[in-house]
């Protein structure tokens, strides 16, 4: 018996779904239904995330749904939407993972008709249309971002500007946020149990414990001080577990229907609900008195994606203590290959999901 066809022909199929840490890039039909992956030395292989690293590392078909600015909302009805196409063709050897973006984003689905009404121009640049289905029109879902503070800078069009800062201003609420948030999530997990696909979600952060959108434990005295409290301490802010979802209990009645089995969370002494930026954050691989260190995320490194090859960036110490200085150091970004690559290899791999 020839092994290693064996465990090819046995090879699932995967699906990955999520926001800009997912794909840094915009709806594309050949990575959502024909399985487009760039091969490390393509044009293309340029701020590549754990899809890449699956296909290229481990020979699976991966279909990317990400898309950067997505919504719970519509991760969900792309994925299921796809899943469904499978299961009609035949396909059940498939699974799914799931970078579940923050609570609080909003997505708006407008139809082509809609648009007209509304005076939406065509073809807008941003907002990102995720038009997944790829009608030969301009249906889709307009993925607004963060709609509790919204930028003029973030919108082409005038009249859709208008729209979601009336939202902004008269309609949205954390709470409704949250409820949508769960809502899709377990509407997802229903669709998965009942037709027994497995999957993972993942968070960028723990966005579930108190205090909330406080993560790491930095001393910002000076950029000595700066430098060791993150590269060398890394110490995560003490959180209370769930201490922020539970401030509602509409909210939290809902979260605890979900099945946290297939969730995977960073857990450390503080920490019990982390994400991948937790994990990051004390996993990187600087070593007390280098003068360089290999790039944590690719905004970091100065670099167009275009320039951003999928392979590691050396930056200097000295630049790090600089930007610290001046306040302009990422603490938080999008992650680059090489620590996707380590994630996969370290925590992904442990899924059963490839």
């Amino acid at each position: 018996m020839d092994v290693v066809k064996v465990l090819q022909y046995n090879m699932k199929d995967i699906i990955c779904v999520g926001g800009s840490n997912t794909s840094y890039r915009r709806p594309d039909k050949r990575r959502f239904y024909d399985a487009y992956c760039p091969d490390k030395d393509d044009v293309n292989a340029n701020t590549g995330s754990y899809p890449e690293v699956i296909h290229r590392n481990f020979g699976n078909k991966v279909y990317n749904l990400g898309v950067a600015g997505n919504t719970i909302q519509v991760c969900v009805l792309s994925v299921i939407s796809l899943s469904t196409k499978f299961l009609k063709e035949g396909n059940t050897n498939f699974s799914i993972i799931f970078n579940c973006p923050d609570f609080y984003r909003k997505s708006l689905y407008l139809s082509d008709s809609m648009r007209k009404i509304k005076n939406i121009k065509n073809d807008l640049v941003y907002p990102i249309n995720n038009n997944y289905l790829f009608t030969d029109n301009q249906s889709g879902f307009l993925l607004l971002g963060g709609i509790q503070n919204v930028s003029k800078d973030s919108y082409c069009d005038d009249n859709l500007f208008k729209i979601a800062k009336s939202y902004s201003d008269n309609i949205f609420s954390f709470e409704e946020s949250e409820i949508s948030a769960f809502t899709h999530l377990l509407l997802f997990q229903n669709f998965c149990k009942a037709n027994n696909i497995s999957y993972k979600i993942f968070f960028d952060f723990d966005f579930v414990s108190s205090p909330n959108h406080q993560y790491f434990d930095l001393d910002k005295t000076n950029e000595h001080t700066y430098f060791k409290s993150y590269f060398l301490d890394k110490k995560l802010i003490k959180k209370e577990p769930l201490g922020y979802i539970k401030h509602d209990e509409f909210v939290y009645d809902l979260f605890k229907m979900l099945d946290l089995d297939n969730f995977w969370f960073y857990k450390d002494e503080n920490v019990k609900y982390g994400g991948i930026h937790e994990w990051l954050f004390k996993n990187n691989e600087y070593k007390e008195g280098d003068d360089e260190y290999i790039a944590f995320f690719f905004e970091d490194t100065e670099m167009t994606p275009l320039e951003l090859k999928d392979r590691p960036v050396k930056l200097k110490t000295s630049k790090a203590k600089e930007k610290m200085k001046n306040g302009t150091f990422f603490n938080t970004a999008h992650p680059t290959y090489y620590y996707w690559e380590k994630f996969v290899n370290e925590v992904m791999i442990n899924w059963n999901l490839f």
